[in-house]
């Protein structure tokens, strides 16, 4: 009988550490889903538990410091998608101009597929909270820097200067921005092919 109680008390054991992450992932993944397409405003607690299918109570678990933590850590998340983005397009194309019309190609492809109800995963979040949230605003820094970096890098990898290159990486990143919120506006990708075309035609000069 010792053995089997043993047995079993380790099952439970083993069992509860495989929940913890697996529950504060759909946290996240369901924060970051909210947040970008309602705002993080108007997104609750109970919504993203909800939605999430995580058990009461855990959110303050795993996030004791409330919506502001599970917004750093949906921003976080968000953040390593796009910049894992970045890395592989500018991989996988041979010039800054292409590596634009490829991220235009992705970025009207996943606004179509939400029916232009999605916007940036970062961007929705930060206009609400940055510099309020001191939580949120050094994610949020640490976010765009990385996309930055990884631009400057690739236009310097085709022969940009250093200084040129980090202003030009700005510019891509504001104008894709904005790109975004005009296409969900005119529920169209247009606005999104058209900054591509506009940046092809300036990276290539």
């Amino acid at each position: 009988m010792e053995k089997k109680t043993e047995k079993k008390g380790a099952s439970k054991r083993s069992k509860a550490p495989q929940n913890r992450p697996k529950h504060q992932q759909a946290l996240v993944q369901a924060a970051a889903v909210l947040f970008r397409k309602q705002g993080y405003a108007a997104t609750g607690t109970a919504e993203i538990l909800k939605r999430s299918g995580a058990p009461r109570g855990s959110l303050y678990h795993y996030f004791p410091e409330g919506k502001e933590a599970i917004g750093a850590a949906a921003l976080e998340a968000a953040s390593k998608v796009a910049s894992r983005t970045f890395r592989d397009l500018a991989a996988n194309t041979e010039s800054p101009a292409d590596f634009v019309r490829a991220y235009a190609t992705l970025l009207a492809g996943w606004m179509e597929k939400s029916d232009f109800t999605d916007g940036c995963p970062v961007a929705t979040t930060v206009l609400e909270t940055v510099p309020g949230s001191d939580i949120i605003t050094p994610v949020a820094r640490t976010s765009f820097q990385h996309w930055q970096r990884t631009i400057q890098d690739m236009l310097m990898s085709h022969g940009w200067h250093g200084g040129r290159a980090r202003a030009t990486a700005t510019l891509v990143l504001s104008a894709f921005e904005g790109a975004l919120i005009m296409a969900r506006v005119e529920q169209s990708a247009s606005p999104i092919h058209d900054t591509a075309e506009e940046l092809a035609a300036l990276l290539a000069g």
